[in-house]
């Protein structure tokens, strides 16, 4: 096996190599490499995927977080990787986010007392984060910002400014313009840490107060410009906290939430959003929903918020009864034991060379 140590890490100093034989080049098992924390990118992998082939020799099976994938496509065309796909974040959010209920401030729905629209947090924005200035651009060009609790740094903790990585992003130059103008005028926006740099709070569900006060959590995932399936913790926030979100994510990530057997909000808004293959189209339709959303009073956010009891706690209950996990380890697992049957060797099978292994005929 090999992995990545600590969490998140992407770079070849943190692989961690698990092999059975010292000599590894004798053996015809696979080495499993898990990188199923962050977002396949091919160029982005190509010095860690290099380190791994330069210290080991084939077969190897690509461990990874996202079920389809162009990038985990063009990665396993270039390198003599099989795949095995599972939604790794069920784990992690069910782990981090135990014992939530207990959390000081936690209201139930129908003893919020709303004084936002909104709730979103932004703390990277450069590289394929970019969306998430262009997202407080478009919040203050519809003149809803202020109704939300928005975080957002003009610099990036991990990327540098907003203006150079809105010229560097490929979007087109009118609508970068446009956001450099409409976020130039704007102060740095915190929800919580009013003089600090905003740290990573991934594990936590924070901060309570101006989340309870909050009628929407729109999440802004890890990806949003790919063509894949992969959702974070981000998603699962919101469901442990019993609130309605919007999905600020890859098109047709919504619908790969559902298909896990989630409910969301189509009957309250139209999430038709999702399908929206646009990266931009898809941001500005989210925000005309917010836009929707703000125009309604608070009580009549409130009064939605009642109407969606039975979604908000199916979602919980889908989330917190531990069926989630139970089932995508099975699915983890079942997938982990037929691939293993390739490496067997065991005939009728045919020899594939540029994987190194067997495939059954």
């Amino acid at each position: 096996m090999a992995y990545l140590h600590p969490f998140g890490s992407t770079q070849p100093e943190n692989i961690e190599l698990f092999i059975n034989k010292d000599d590894n080049r004798e053996r015809k098992d696979p080495i499993f490499i898990f990188y199923d924390q962050e977002p396949l990118d091919l160029e982005y992998n190509r010095p860690v995927f290099d380190a791994i082939l330069e210290r080991t020799a084939a077969p190897y099976v690509l461990v990874t977080t996202e079920r389809t994938s162009e990038a985990g496509d063009a990665i396993c065309a270039e390198y003599p990787f099989a795949r095995v796909d599972y939604f790794f974040h069920i784990f992690a959010a069910s782990d981090w986010f135990r014992g939530h209920e207990y959390l000081p401030g936690l209201k139930s729905i129908f003893e919020r007392d709303l004084k936002r629209s909104y709730i979103t947090f932004n703390r990277l924005t450069s590289s394929k984060r970019v969306y998430r200035s262009l997202l407080v651009s478009e919040l203050a060009k519809n003149r809803i910002l202020d109704q939300g609790y928005v975080s957002y740094s003009k610099t990036c903790p991990e990327g540098g400014d907003y203006i150079t990585n809105l010229r560097a992003s490929g979007l087109d130059r009118s609508t970068v313009e446009e956001a450099i103008a409409n976020i130039s005028s704007l102060p740095e926006l915190r929800i919580d840490f009013a003089d600090q740099m905003i740290p990573n709070q991934s594990m936590l569900l924070t901060p309570m107060k101006e989340l309870m006060e909050s009628f929407v959590f729109l999440v802004t995932e890890t990806c949003f410009f790919d063509s894949k399936t992969h959702l974070t913790e981000k998603i699962f926030k919101p469901i442990a906290l019993k609130m309605p979100f919007l999905l600020l994510g890859c098109a047709h990530n919504l619908e790969y939430l559902r298909r896990h057997g989630f409910i969301t909000f189509g009957d309250y808004w139209d999430e038709s959003y999702d399908e929206i293959e646009d990266p931009v189209e898809r941001l500005r339709a989210v925000v005309k929903i917010l836009r929707d959303i703000c125009s309604m009073s608070k009580q009549e956010q409130h009064d939605m918020l009642v109407s969606m009891w039975p979604i908000l706690e199916h979602n919980y209950q889908r989330f917190t009864d531990g069926s989630l996990v139970r089932e995508e380890w099975t699915t983890l697992t079942n997938s982990l034991k037929e691939i293993a049957k390739l490496y067997q060797f065991v005939p009728p099978y045919r020899p594939n060379t540029r994987l190194g292994q067997a495939i059954p005929c």
